[in-house]
């Protein structure tokens, strides 16, 4: 019959863009590339770039940390949950040391032995990705940015590494899916509950996580509460879950600065600040201090270097009053949006050398297009607030990276929350372009 061998040949095809086979495949390629990773270490196959153990040298944290983890199994495994739940270290550290817990004692650390969290950390990452797309433009739109920032080799890289950037990636996910349900959806108050409490974790783990974000964290909550209001006005009803949703991130915002989370937030290696003091100071003053900090670097052992000139932009800029931070903002979009420029791309970096300066100049033209594309997703979606919210949640973050980070490698992991942010957007004003492309085409035909 006709049409009997498109269906049979569409089947198998739909089978495999089912979003469980989907996810399996990003475990099978996660895996593999973290096997890769730990067989160039092991084998030293890139020397200049990668140690033994797997953990790169554009990761070189995790050598502070990697002790850590070993310390912490040892208490777990001799003191229990709660002394190892209780001693001073960074939360990230804590959770990595969990898997490495379960290895036996024999075995010595290195990337494969935290894959497991780190596999967890990058499949949920896609699963929201895909979920808040999805729910704004479509599941095509969903797939669409879910396989970006899967197959996104920066990403991917880090990913294998012992950081604290998926943890902060998959914290400001869950809170810009809670707040795009509630936007899109007229939850009841166990719905409203539920998510709130979602994003109540995902606010303390950011202010855990990367407390010098907290700035941009707020900012986000109030366009979220602002948008929400906006919603109800426009709709005339006001449901049950998104006042509870509402009052329950307002009061996280409100509390969690007066909580110590100095346990969870422990580096035990000489600190060129302490985030905690620097907090207190007016919000310009923690401008100047942070942007003086990029100035230097610290090896593995703790000692301060200056840091290398390449790796710096704007570096002899100064920002002493609120008028010099206003001038500098159009300075700083155009940073956290369009950095590493071209003049970097082919110049040798100090740590990923200029293998490592082509790809992220390749990730950075990727990156244009992504920008561009979210703009058009962005009017394709204009009258929905979620997308207006993704944009804005982006928009803070960039404003803030460029306005305070100097050195271009801390720049680009630390904008990796917000340029997801950008894909998810990005992705569906991709796929709008393709229906339309294709609608010309069968008009073509027809």
């Amino acid at each position: 019959m006709p049409g009997s061998d498109h269906d049979a040949l569409s089947r198998p095809t739909r089978r495999i863009l089912q979003p469980k086979f989907l996810l399996i495949a990003a475990a099978i390629w996660h895996i593999s590339v973290a096997i890769g990773v730990f067989t160039v270490g092991k084998y030293q196959l890139l020397p200049s770039q990668f140690y033994p153990n797997g953990i790169g040298k554009f990761a070189a944290d995790g050598l502070l940390y990697q002790d850590q983890c070993g310390e912490l199994r040892a208490i777990l495994r001799s003191e229990g949950v709660k002394a190892w739940a209780t001693w001073p270290t960074q939360l990230h550290v804590r959770l990595y040391s969990l898997p490495f817990a379960a290895m036996p004692q024999s075995v010595s650390f290195n990337i494969l032995t935290i894959e497991p969290l780190n596999l967890i950390y990058y499949l949920t990452i896609l699963f929201f990705v895909f979920a808040i797309a999805r729910r704004i433009f479509d599941q095509r739109a969903g797939l669409f940015a879910a396989v970006i920032v899967g197959l996104w080799p920066s990403f991917l890289l880090h990913t294998t590494q012992l950081l604290r950037d998926p943890l902060l990636i998959l914290s400001v996910l869950v809170l810009a899916w809670s707040v795009v349900e509630v936007l899109e959806r007229n939850v009841a108050w166990q719905r409203g509950l539920a998510l709130g409490i979602a994003a109540v974790a995902a606010i303390v783990s950011i202010r855990i996580v990367r407390l010098p974000m907290w700035y941009v964290l707020c900012a986000a909550i109030l366009a979220a509460i602002l948008l929400m209001i906006w919603s109800a006005v426009l709709h005339k009803h006001v449901s049950s879950g998104a006042v509870i949703f509402a009052l329950l991130i307002v009061t996280a915002a409100a509390i969690t600065p007066r909580f110590s989370f100095r346990n969870q937030q422990e580096l035990r290696a000489p600190r060129l600040l302490t985030p905690e003091e620097i907090q207190k100071l007016p919000v310009g003053d923690q401008i100047t201090v942070r942007r003086e900090a990029w100035k230097y670097t610290q090896d593995t052992e703790g000692n301060v270097h200056a840091a290398e000139d390449g790796s710096r932009i704007d570096q002899d800029v100064q920002l002493h009053s609120a008028g010099d931070i206003v001038r500098h903002v159009p300075r700083g979009i155009v940073i956290g949006l369009f950095a590493p420029f071209p003049n970097m791309w082919l110049r040798a970096g100090y740590q990923v050398g200029s293998g490592g300066r082509i790809i992220s100049g390749f990730e950075t033209i990727l990156t244009y297009v992504i920008e561009c594309l979210a703009l058009f997703g962005l009017w394709r979606a204009r009258k929905n607030l979620s997308a207006w919210f993704l944009m804005l949640f982006a928009a803070f973050g960039v404003v803030g990276l460029g306005l305070v980070v100097t050195n271009i490698g801390a720049l680009y992991r630390l904008r990796y929350p917000f340029w997801v942010l950008l894909v998810i957007v990005g992705a569906g004003g991709a796929t709008s372009l393709i229906r339309r492309s294709q609608r010309g085409v069968r008009a073509k035909i027809s």
